[in-house]
């Protein structure tokens, strides 16, 4: 089974059931069907076949949804590209997967002018006359016939390492839909459910854990939003009778927080997932006690976007786990070979069918993530008795900010551009809307307010918005080593859990600078020496 069989298998069997939901629009699996072979068409046209890759850059669309069936009915592999990310910021990812065509939504289309120096593509628009047009790749008809196994590439997802390097989960037809079997297996996903999308359909966490795996596999309806805005979200839970979908902790609770959502009458939910940050067990009461049984899963690109669930039940009494391994998944804590006792923490791994194939072209990066069948996560976590997973520390210094990964070494490559800021280090802290966003701890022999108003015009050049520090902390010291040298961030994030009274909002370039006090240095440790785990 692949999944552009799926797509002509719905095709037939449930041909005027709705399949996408669009701003009041329906479309339905026979429309899809037809639209994504004649695509297909079209793409075989401009040459792309078996293999071959395809970027797609856009806001959520039906013609996005079309584009990612139509390139895999053709064997080819799609590349989600991430609209939120500068030119510069694309060109890794453009230039290591080497498509042969990229399509574009047009207020994007500038994003690609940096690629076009370094890598070959054809650029199509869905809604401009800057590129070649969209409809010209329409051509009615059925797609070409390919042999297509399941274990063929379908999807590179790249997810930057936590040294900031750009890798490409290379996800097959089989890793894709494997998460969304043991789903409908566990909740009982059919034609009927209706689930909601509300985040960008380029992302891992809709592209494969909803349109994949809990509309495709099951041939339910996709209800797709534009763009997410917490009344229109709950808008479309009433209107639609949405019944599934699985977002960010931080989605679920602006919704909750509209004065009128308990006065909405909605569908009864199969299922409702959060992940990617701590989820209160405030909030999950909230959505019981309105007949939504939220529950927190945990997951990651290179499983496919999903590995665990927790139960509403068991989150009450194991707060901060993040569940069981889903059906097919195994779960062990160590190494390979090794039983760990329960309640012992060491990194995760996980193995099962849903564990992408390889790092796209990075033999040296593949071998130390996957050993064994075993993928190694890079996460520190724990397993109880009976099994039940939680996670002790996230990969390295990753932080997550709106259910988004942030990687600090990826911000501090682009701040030591900066003259005079050689000793900087990026590490999260808590915010009330985003959960977490940077924060830049430095030491410079320059001016405080100088240095903070080049972080601020740097970051707004070279680094997407949700990457860029959002507060800045100069000491009047050299930061914290280990004995080796490196960064004690470990020391840092202890010193600093939350944004301390001496911290200076970054502010839009177009500011005036503000004046800082650098941070007076706490006593010395016993010793005079900076220790770290």
């Amino acid at each position: 089974m692949n999944l552009a069989e799926l797509t002509r298998y719905w095709g037939k069997t449930r041909p005027t059931q709705d399949a996408i939901v669009f701003e009041g629009r329906t479309q339905s699996w026979a429309e899809v069907d037809a639209v994504t072979d004649a695509l297909a068409r079209g793409l075989a046209a401009r040459g792309v076949g078996a293999g071959d890759r395809v970027g797609l850059l856009m806001l959520n669309r039906p013609e996005l949804a079309h584009l990612i069936l139509a390139v895999v009915k053709l064997g080819a592999i799609g590349v989600p590209l991430n609209f939120r990310l500068t030119g510069p910021e694309l060109v890794p990812m453009i230039t290591d997967s080497a498509p042969r065509v990229i399509i574009v939504e047009e207020r994007f289309a500038g994003l690609l002018d940096v690629a076009a120096d370094h890598a070959d593509f054809e650029v199509f628009s869905v809604d401009g006359t800057s590129h070649r047009p969209y409809d010209t790749l329409i051509d009615s008809g059925r797609a070409p016939v390919v042999d297509i196994s399941p274990d063929d590439p379908a999807f590179i997802c790249y997810t930057s390492g936590t040294t900031g390097v750009q890798k490409g989960a290379l996800i097959t037809h089989r890793s894709a839909m494997t998460p969304g079997i043991s789903q409908t297996i566990s909740f009982g996903f059919t034609s009927s459910d209706r689930v909601m999308c509300s985040a960008p359909l380029v992302f891992t966490g809709s592209l494969l854990s909803i349109f994949v795996q809990l509309v495709l596999v099951p041939g339910a309806t996709m209800v797709l939003l534009r763009e997410f805005d917490p009344e229109i979200a709950l808008d479309t839970f009433e209107r639609e009778q949405v019944t599934a979908t699985t977002t960010v902790p931080v989605i679920w609770e602006r919704m909750a927080a509209l004065p009128d959502f308990g006065r909405r009458t909605l569908a009864e939910f199969t299922f409702a997932g959060t992940g990617g940050a701590p989820v209160s067990p405030d909030l999950l009461e909230f959505y019981r006690e309105h007949g939504i049984p939220l529950i927190q899963v945990y997951g990651l690109t290179e499983a496919s976007g999903m590995v665990s669930t927790l139960s509403y039940q068991d989150a009450l009494t194991r707060p901060g786990f993040a569940g069981l391994a889903l059906v097919g998944t195994e779960v062990r804590i160590g190494d390979p070979g090794t039983t760990t006792p329960a309640g012992e923490v060491g990194e995760i791994l996980v193995r099962g069918e849903h564990v992408m194939r390889e790092y796209w072209a990075k033999p040296e990066a593949t071998a130390a993530t996957l050993t064994d069948g075993w993928l190694r996560t890079g996460d520190l976590g724990l397993q109880d008795e009976q099994g039940f997973l939680k996670i002790v520390d996230r990969s390295k210094d990753m932080l997550i900010s709106g259910g988004i990964n942030v990687y600090p070494a990826e911000i501090e490559k682009t701040l030591h551009a900066i003259d005079g800021l050689v000793d900087c280090a990026v590490i999260g802290v808590k915010d009330e809307t985003w959960g977490e966003v940077p924060m830049v701890v430095f030491h410079s022999e320059r001016e405080p307010a100088a240095v903070i108003a080049d972080i601020a015009a740097v970051s707004e050049v070279n680094l997407a918005k949700f990457k860029r520090p959002k507060h800045a902390v100069a000491l009047d010291e050299p930061l914290p080593r280990t004995f080796s040298g490196k960064l004690a961030k470990p020391t840092l994030r202890q010193r600093f859990p939350g944004v301390p009274a001496s911290a200076v909002p970054i502010s839009p370039v177009s500011a005036t600078p503000v004046a800082v006090t650098p941070e007076p240095q706490p006593p010395a440790p016993v010793g005079g020496e900076t220790v770290t785990a």
